[in-house]
């Protein structure tokens, strides 16, 4: 892999999870608060370190289960998907 692709890749990354930390922040001024109790992990952990892309990971599916046991369904977590 040449040291343009991992920039680019690297760039991505940041940029992808950079609208996710947006879109959280969103919910949760919208008065989401599952999204509040449960997302922490920060853009740059996320998109630079394997531990951080593990733990938005898990808070997204912690996030889903508890939309899931709130709503009895899982609409209102249709912003995750873009």
């Amino acid at each position: 892999m040449g040291l343009f692709t991992r920039i680019t890749d690297t760039a991505t990354e940041v940029s992808g999870h950079a609208s996710l930390t947006r879109d959280i922040r969103k919910a949760v001024k919208g008065g989401d608060q599952e999204a509040a109790a449960t997302f922490r992990t920060g853009t740059l952990a996320a998109a630079l370190t394997t531990k951080g892309c593990h733990a938005r990971g898990q808070e997204v599916v912690a996030y889903v289960e508890k939309v899931v046991a709130a709503d009895g369904d899982g609409r209102r977590t249709g912003w995750l998907n873009r």
